[in-house]
């Protein structure tokens, strides 16, 4: 079936996924705070529109990709949201990282206008986004779910049904506070070896042939850390310290303690005070580099 689709926030991910459903075909309609995505993605074939009310007008299927609850709930249920324009019989899916309460929220909001909705947060990055690569966590009915799977599946080659309306959002949660903590134990694990005279290259080329090799070892490390590359255009601190902020607050709502998790956060706020807000987040290595006066650099790296 063809789909007009919305798509709002076209920020580092969504603009990549917008792209990426205008060359499969599909008619989007897109809308950002923003002026030069919006013309990016008017270059390649969408139509743009001045809100996210017209955006829903225009749309059977409206796709929000922003940066947080505060934001999807402005866009969606706020003044010239989509909840004014959208039509009856249409479905919302948010990608956002967002806290899984707001998600429920929205979701029951939208269901009394005869709006269906899914949570769909994405992971892998900007990498992954740009090549159609994403993980999807989706959470909500099951039959909306297989009837719209085909869009998501022009965005990630790797979706997942996980439940109920808000679980998505539990599953990237988990995969945050996963990701964020070996992130971290492996930066203190690889400062350590090559504190104690380990040739980098060697460090990371045996930890990957055994027991402590891992998603963060093989990408964030062996790609961005060793190379040096901890620029400002991916996934920064800032963000992360976002989402483990709502992994936190959802384990303090379900009772669930959440100890490393709190102690990792607390070296992601360090990196952030030293300046570091808005680099990738694995520059968290760069904190323990400066305390102990070594690199965990490739011999080729740039730095």
């Amino acid at each position: 079936m063809d789909y007009n689709i919305g798509f709002i926030g076209l920020g580092a991910m969504g603009k990549p996924m917008a792209i990426n459903l205008v060359k499969k075909g599909y008619s989007v309609t897109v809308f950002d705070i923003r002026q030069e995505p919006m013309d990016d993605l008017k270059e390649v074939g969408a139509k743009v529109r001045s809100s996210s009310k017209d955006v829903a007008e225009n749309s059977d299927v409206i796709i929000t990709m922003l940066l947080s609850s505060p934001h999807v709930e402005t866009a969606v249920l706020g003044e010239d949201g989509v909840i004014e324009g959208v039509k009856e019989g249409s479905v919302l899916i948010d990608m956002s990282t967002i806290a899984p309460e707001t998600t429920r929220k929205v979701g029951e909001i939208l269901a009394g206008k005869g709006i269906k909705m899914l949570d769909a947060p994405v992971a892998r990055g900007v990498r992954a986004a740009i090549g159609g690569t994403l993980a999807i966590f989706v959470g909500g009915e099951k039959e909306i779910f297989e009837q719209y799977e085909p869009i998501l599946s022009v965005m990630g080659s790797d979706i997942s049904y996980v439940g109920k309306l808000g679980c998505g959002e539990v599953v990237k949660l988990v995969n945050q506070l996963i990701l964020s903590a070996t992130v971290v134990t492996t930066a203190e694990g690889m400062v350590l070896g090559v504190k104690g005279g380990v040739d980098p290259d060697t460090l990371l080329d045996v930890m990957g042939k055994g027991s402590a090799n891992s998603f963060a070892l093989q990408n964030h490390f062996k790609s961005f850390v060793m190379k040096g590359n901890f620029g400002e255009n991916i996934f920064p601190t800032e963000y992360m310290l976002k989402d483990m902020g709502l992994v936190l607050e959802t384990g303090k709502d379900l009772e669930v303690p959440l100890l490393l998790t709190a102690v990792a956060k607390q070296l992601y706020e360090f990196t952030k005070a030293s300046g570091r807000r808005k680099n990738y987040f694995p520059v968290v290595v760069q904190v323990l580099e400066e305390v102990t006066g070594v690199k965990v650099r490739s011999r080729d790296a740039d730095e």
